[in-house]
């Protein structure tokens, strides 16, 4: 029980000292004996755990991931995400602010892709499915821009605030598609 509690702390110490640094300069110039000084552990003890500082960002990423993934289940998948960006604001700050790996966003910005698609079939279902992917690839592009302009303001808005602006965007933006296939004609 102390072993996972130490263990658990010096992850903890670690992932915060990433963080810190993250928030000073990119990935590519933060090394192991950077997080170990501000985290004040041996490197040794670094390597047991990770590989290396890109090693520890994926894991880091993959549990965001998995937590979001698991709110796409939910019927109030919106907010849920945004409460997931609120809880894990210093997370957030690194991975999408500017010093933030684009990877990461680039990967959050399709991860509601299947489900869009299948949705908006069927209720746009004259809808052209190639401008149903441009329309996705456009709302979901303006949902990355607010969700970074939300976190590299230090949350200026509450969640609230964000959530009625997404889903006032995305739904205005989707109402072209109501137009069917003559919308696209030249």
């Amino acid at each position: 029980m102390a072993t996972d509690r130490r263990t658990k702390y010096t992850k903890s110490v670690i992932r915060q000292a990433l963080f810190d640094l993250l928030k000073e300069k990119p990935l590519n110039k933060i090394t192991v004996t950077d997080i170990c000084k501000m985290a004040d552990i041996n490197r040794s003890t670094f390597y047991s755990y990770y590989e290396d500082v890109y090693a520890l960002l994926t894991q880091i990423q993959n549990e965001l991931f998995e937590n979001i993934v698991l709110t796409l289940a939910n019927d109030n998948w919106f907010n849920d995400i945004l409460h997931l960006i609120d809880q894990n604001r210093d997370l957030c700050q690194v991975l999408i602010g500017p010093h933030g790996d684009s990877s990461f966003i680039r990967q959050l910005m399709y991860l509601g892709y299947d489900n869009s698609m299948r949705v908006w079939q069927k209720i746009y279902p004259n809808a052209d499915a190639t401008m149903l992917d441009y329309s996705y690839a456009y709302l979901a592009n303006g949902v990355i821009g607010i969700l970074e302009n939300w976190v590299c303001s230090n949350y200026k808005l509450s969640i609230e605030q964000v959530g009625k602006l997404l889903m006032g965007i995305t739904m205005n933006g989707l109402n072209f598609l109501e137009q069917g296939a003559s919308a696209y004609e030249v």
